[in-house]
This record gives C-alpha cells, sequence and structure tokens, in this order.
C-alpha cells in the first residue's frame, strides 16, 4: 500500500449503502470536501439530513448498472453478497474501489486519522485490525495533547 493523501473534492465519489457503515464514510467525505453519491434504497437519519441540506446527492433505491459510471471512487457499504459482486463487476480500471466487507476486494483502505486544524495524524494497520490503529490514535492524542485527548 501506497499511502498519500487526495483531493476528493473534484472527483466522483459513490457511496453504496445507508447503514451505519455508509454513514461514517459519508460524514468523513463531506468533511474533505466531497459531494457523495449515495445509493440506498433505507438509510441512517444523518444520511437524510446530509440529503437535506444538499451535502450528498441520494438515491433512494437499489444499485443499477451503469451507477458508477465515471465515478472515480467507489465505496461498498452493504450486506447483500449480491449487490456487492455486481459492483465489484462494474469497476473499471480507473476506479478505485473501498469494499468495506471485504478489505481483500478494496484498492484502497482508509487510515485511523487525528484531525486538528493544523496537522493531521494518520495510522494505520494495513486494514488488519482498525481497533489497534483506534487505540493507537488516541494514545497519539493523548501525547500531543493530553487536554483534548
Amino acid at each position: 500500500m501506497y499511502p498519500m493523501m487526495v483531493d476528493i473534492s473534484k472527483r466522483k465519489v459513490v457511496v453504496v449503502g445507508g447503514g451505519k457503515i455508509a454513514t461514517r464514510k459519508i460524514k468523513e467525505l463531506i468533511r474533505c470536501g466531497a459531494q457523495p453519491i449515495v445509493i440506498a434504497p433505507a438509510i441512517s437519519p444523518e444520511i437524510q439530513g446530509w440529503t437535506d441540506d444538499g451535502q450528498i446527492v441520494l438515491s433512494r433505491r437499489a444499485f443499477q448498472p451503469g451507477d458508477l459510471a465515471e465515478a472515480t471512487f467507489i465505496f461498498i457499504c452493504t450486506d447483500d453478497p449480491v449487490t456487492n459482486r455486481a459492483i465489484r463487476s462494474e469497476i473499471g480500471p480507473h476506479q478505485f474501489l473501498n469494499d468495506t466487507t471485504d478489505r481483500n476486494n478494496s484498492d484502497f483502505i482508509n487510515l485511523a486519522t487525528l484531525r486538528q486544524e493544523d496537522y493531521l495524524v494518520a495510522v494505520s494497520t494495513f486494514g488488519n485490525d482498525p481497533r489497534k490503529a483506534k487505540r493507537l490514535l488516541h494514545e497519539i492524542a493523548e501525547k500531543i495533547n493530553p487536554a483534548q485527548a
């Protein structure tokens, strides 16, 4: 894996799913400047709020062939294996997939991050142990700024 920071604000980002994992991903995508397209028949209250605020574009329906056209980043956040296979079968050579159900299918993984106004600290266990990454990040946060940790 090659670590890097990417400006996603100029890229088409698609999130398929509307539950807890999708909500967490979408929150960070919005924070990083994206206006994700979300495709899901059912959504969390937070996703509805972001839709109402115009921060995301919502297609409240199941995934359909062609939904990934021209997308740079795609996030699979469903628990439906049939849908997930259909999404993976549409990924083109210039698209990057984050399959939250199986990191072995992913082109990239997300890092645990500590973001402050003037810096960003990121920790990775290469997707092997997200809880350990969060724990390490918390320990770093305590060292950097004990009052805020």
